[in-house]
């Protein structure tokens, strides 16, 4: 069968295994539904709190100072996220379990990052396992930065008889540093100021306060490498991140319904940072033909 035959609804392609199924978008390759016995694990998106689901972020995560950088002494200009979300992707291969996403630079992602690249994007469900696997390669004459993330959120609570603060999550080890939060208006990260939240213990129990004043909680260089986010009914969520130095979590304002755990190489710009995009913290930096990959892991609890 044709892969223009295989997708629907939309462009929508569903990867099935013998437990779980995701439904993944053609627009922004991300995402849009992760179902295990019938429930929607996965946050459907909602105007009144947040639209999306799981964009992806590249070749920034976060904002940059008004929008505006440079790289290598080239004007870059980029809305929150970056410029993979909102530009085309194609499908390279497609199977039962698995489908591959390409999107390569264009006169429009030029204008905005002046760099020529194939970013690849590829889910494999195993069992109750996604994997998401972002490939980047440097396909111009120049060296190349960038940061990738992925930015999936899920519902919370996921049964009915549950609240929001029946859930915590549970880090694969304690973390004793402070964090860091980008301010709420402007998306900057304040390196002078750190928030007290974990006190070198494993577990963070949700609260929608956390989130009210101030915005996502940024673990970086986290020494965890797997997060759960678990309901009092045993449901919920594992996202191991052994590829990505930082891992957020974020929910929004008015008590939204939803968690994101979101897995980046790097973080938001910083009041530290100097404007450069080669300078930012976490940047992985490409020669001509050169590429690398980065994955994590989303388990259906």
């Amino acid at each position: 069968m044709r892969i223009s035959e295989l997708i629907k609804n939309n462009g929508a392609i569903v990867i099935t295994s013998a437990e779980a199924k995701a439904v993944l978008l053609l627009e922004g390759a991300m995402l849009h539904s992760l179902k295990k016995d019938k429930t929607e694990y996965l946050w459907q998106g909602r105007k009144k709190y947040w639209a999306g689901q799981a964009p992806v972020c590249f070749p920034i995560v976060g904002v940059l100072p008004d929008g505006k950088a440079t790289a290598f002494g080239k004007p870059c200009k980029m809305s929150r996220h970056g410029i993979a979300r909102i530009n085309p992707f194609e499908i390279e291969a497609r199977c039962k379990n698995s489908v591959t996403f390409v999107q390569k630079s264009s006169e429009e992602t030029r204008l905005a990052y002046p760099f020529d690249y194939e970013l690849r994007i590829k889910y494999t469900i195993v069992g109750s396992t996604v994997t998401n696997e972002y490939t980047v390669k440097n396909t111009g004459k120049d060296k190349m930065p960038f940061v990738i993330g992925g930015h999936p959120a899920f519902n919370c609570p996921l049964d009915k008889e549950e609240a929001f603060e029946d859930y915590k999550v549970v880090f694969d080890k304690p973390i004793e540093d402070d964090c860091m939060r980008p301010d709420h208006k402007t998306g900057l990260v304040d390196v002078n100021k750190e928030f007290v939240v974990m006190n070198g213990g494993s577990e963070l129990k949700m609260r929608h306060d956390l989130f009210e004043e101030n915005d996502a909680l940024i673990f970086e260089n986290c020494p965890a490498k797997s997060a759960t986010l678990i309901g009092k009914s045993g449901k919920g969520v594992k996202v191991e991140f052994q590829d990505m130095q930082n891992l957020l979590i974020w929910s929004a304002v008015g008590k939204a319904p939803f968690v994101a755990l979101e897995p980046w190489t790097g973080i938001s710009s910083c009041s530290d940072e100097d404007g450069t995009l080669e300078n930012k913290r976490g940047m992985t930096i490409l020669l001509p033909d050169e590429e690398a990959s980065f994955k994590f892991k989303i388990t259906l609890i």
